[in-house]
């Protein structure tokens, strides 16, 4: 799932032209960045919790993600931030990753920020978010 899910938020930073216009998606990796060259945001999978087992045995589950945004300028680091709270605060958006279709983000929402500077005086900043993951009954990620 959780592939799945860091894909399509993936997708939807590229389709947004404001936040791809301030840090274009190539700039955005999963885990540890191969180009660790500034500006940059890594998307992470912080926890991941079983919400409800529904009769028909589709099953929706909480993921906890986390955008980090390094930037040697704050008001850059802060205007992308920004921008990712604007598009996927309260956000809804399909899962494309195969059959059975129907496997949705149906509601990511922002859980806390932080921010602070390194030691070498780049900016960190982070982004917390919930997301409620929808997987109709088949899909072989159901637990």
């Amino acid at each position: 799932m959780t592939v799945a899910l860091l894909g399509a938020i993936h997708q939807q930073w590229a389709a947004s032209p404001g936040l791809a216009g301030l840090l274009p998606a190539a700039r955005l990796s999963t885990g540890a960045s191969p180009n660790p060259a500034l500006p940059r945001a890594v998307l992470t999978r912080q926890s991941e919790q079983p919400l409800a087992a529904c009769n028909d045995g589709s099953a929706v589950t909480s993921v906890a993600v986390q955008v980090e945004v390094f930037h040697l300028s704050y008001d850059a680091a802060a205007a992308v931030v920004d921008q990712v709270t604007k598009v996927f605060d309260r956000a809804d958006f399909p899962l494309d990753d195969g059959p059975p279709e129907g496997a949705r983000v149906i509601c990511m929402r922002r859980t806390n920020h932080s921010e602070g500077q390194e030691a070498d005086g780049t900016w960190r900043m982070a982004v917390d978010f919930a997301c409620a993951v929808y997987r109709p009954a088949g899909d072989p990620q159901v637990p």
